[in-house]
């Protein structure tokens, strides 16, 4: 048994374990966060398991999503038997530590040497040890002098106390907090540092958190996108038809997990033209079978949906956001991903476009030195083609704002891409000036997540006390209408229809099934609601959407007649006129 094989990844195991943990401290209060996509999702993986049907809660064919992701949800409900929304937090924690372990495990491929500072390098540089203990023994005085047995922890510890499963946290184990904390500092700085770093950005990452506190096919599409890197090195290393054929059955499934999948696509094929090792016309012969392999399920999916409504990918409007303006809000996430804070939002523009055309020029530089062939050069592709796609796909299609969610799966590849040169770098160096900047490096990379941890407390304390924002926060959980429609559902006679500005909400407070009531955009749509005769009328007060028709626009098209009505909504019929 190769034992230090097990070893080298014993960290990715530990930091995955963390990983699981916090999303159970996220998701405790009220479960997993449930959005309109969750309830499609969960609905559909429901009708899978118990009917084999792919129809959604409003029993219409699920088209603007792909199948996997409510395929996954629902073989996981076959085996345990248990709702998807209900064991979503878990599935979320257990994905998460997937993603930690597989990033643990790509980086400990592509960094041979990821140790900064070593004990023997410390034995041969004794002023070194002295400024370590110096510092230590300088914290500990201070602390000594600050910290009594009343100390009062502060507000962004008291995670603490729900840790160790007590009320209060004693100011011992604050103090055993802040000396554990310091040794691990220093195991930092003389291990694998860089790797033990990338961990914490992961863990800390307000973007991924988010990600992985909701029922979202985002959660399972991250863990894909790992896999693919996985399994596309190994095709580097042996550039068989088998090890491309895996790397294709990775991204088929992706692709149909979320449509986005095809940037996956793209960067295989962009590592295969780049790929030096290969005559052009195999290399040809590669691009066709990774190109067939890959897109043959998106294919079945699209064509499924034809035949089931018409339409391939549901209804799409045409955007509305130039290309300037979309690259803006590239750029704003990646400041807020690097805790630059809203001062460098003016800059959103040429911080996307910067960032962006640095790592063409890298990748494009390794290719011209034949070192194409790496885990960080498939890392680069990946990040390349995909914030590409989005900021042009946004500015021909319609959908919502470019935001931390829809970039999210570049997350991991363009944090790895702008750090995995540090370590080579510094390896380069002979001199003791590497212990100077590897220590600059440290502290940049502390300080950043620092304040991501501040991000991160802040909105720990808020879901602490109202639950994960959406579907299952206190503010619809509690609501008087929500309540109210539980109560009265038997109002509504079975064979009349019922609208709604919330269809999915009524399907998850009420397990009625009820229709959305149309854009403003769709023409056809909007008259043959007002051609619906008679219906019931669902309105939600604490929504709004500028999309859909409003209620004030209903009231000059149907005389609505209100059969109910408590704070936060009301209950309309409408006889057909």
């Amino acid at each position: 048994m190769d034992v230090k094989r097990y070893l080298n990844n014993l960290d990715s195991l530990i930091a995955a374990l963390v990983g699981f943990y916090v999303i159970y401290l996220y998701t405790a209060y009220s479960g997993v966060g449930i959005s309109p996509d969750s309830i499609m999702y969960a609905s559909t993986a429901t009708n899978i398991q118990a009917h084999g049907s792919l129809l959604t809660f409003n029993k219409h064919p699920l088209t603007f999503f792909p199948v996997f992701y409510p395929f996954f949800l629902g073989v996981i409900q076959f085996i345990t038997g248990a709702d998807p929304i209900k064991a979503g937090a878990m599935i979320d924690a257990c994905l998460f530590g997937g993603v930690i372990f597989t990033s643990g495990w790509i980086m400990s491929r592509f960094i041979n040497e990821a140790k900064i500072w070593t004990w023997e390098s410390i034995k041969r540089s004794k002023w070194w040890i002295a400024a370590v203990a110096a510092i230590i023994l300088a914290a500990d005085f201070i602390i000594s002098t600050q910290l009594k047995q009343n100390t009062a922890i502060p507000d962004n510890l008291q995670w603490l106390g729900s840790s160790f499963f007590v009320q209060t946290v004693p100011a011992t184990t604050y103090t055993w907090f802040l000396v554990f904390f310091r040794i691990e500092l220093i195991l930092v700085a003389a291990s694998s540092s860089y790797k033990r770093l990338i961990f914490a950005a992961i863990i800390l990452s307000p973007g991924l958190l988010e990600i992985y506190t909701y029922l979202w096919s985002e959660t399972l599409f991250i863990l894909e996108i790992l896999f693919f890197i996985v399994a596309y090195w190994r095709y580097l290393q042996s550039h068989t038809l088998k090890a491309l054929f895996w790397a294709g059955i990775i991204t088929a499934i992706a692709c149909i997990t979320r449509y986005v999948g095809i940037t996956i696509i793209g960067a295989g094929g962009l590592m295969l033209l780049l790929d030096n090792q290969l005559p052009w016309k195999k290399k040809i012969g590669h691009i066709l079978f990774y190109g067939c392999i890959s897109i043959c399920l998106l294919v079945a999916n699209l064509i499924l949906n034809s035949k089931s409504t018409g339409l391939s990918t549901g209804t799409r409007e045409p955007s509305i956001t130039p290309f300037g303006d979309n690259l803006y809000y590239v750029g704003t996430v990646i400041s807020d991903w690097g805790a630059l804070g809203n001062g460098a939002h003016p800059y959103g523009a040429f911080i996307a476009a910067a960032v962006l055309l640095a790592l063409i020029a890298l990748l494009l530089r390794k290719a011209f030195n034949g070192k194409i062939n790496s885990y960080e050069n498939i890392v680069i592709a990946f990040a390349i083609v995909y914030g590409l796609f989005i900021v042009v796909w946004a500015s021909i299609q319609r959908f919502e704002r470019i935001n931390s969610r829809l970039l999210a799966p570049m997350f991991i590849p363009l944090l790895i891409a702008c750090t995995c040169w540090v370590p080579d770098v510094l390896k380069l160096i002979r001199s003791n000036a590497k212990y100077v900047l590897a220590g600059v490096a440290i502290i940049l990379m502390v300080a950043f997540e620092c304040a991501t941890y501040q991000i991160d407390w802040q909105r720990y304390d808020d879901e602490n006390d109202y639950g994960v924002p959406g579907y299952s926060d206190d503010d619809w959980n509690k609501s008087e209408f929500v309540i109210y429609l539980r109560n009265h559902k038997n109002m509504f006679k079975p064979t009349v229809p019922i609208y709604t500005d919330a269809d999915e909400a009524v399907y998850l407070f009420t397990g009625l099934s009820s229709t959305l009531v149309p854009h403003k955009f769709f023409q056809q749509d909007v008259q043959k609601f007002y051609s619906t005769k008679p219906f019931y009328l669902i309105w939600f007060d604490n929504l709004s959407n500028a999309e859909l028709l409003s209620l004030q626009d209903i009231m000059q098209h149907k005389k609505l007649v209100k059969i109910g009505s408590v704070k936060q909504g009301e209950v309309y019929y409408c006889d057909g006129r």
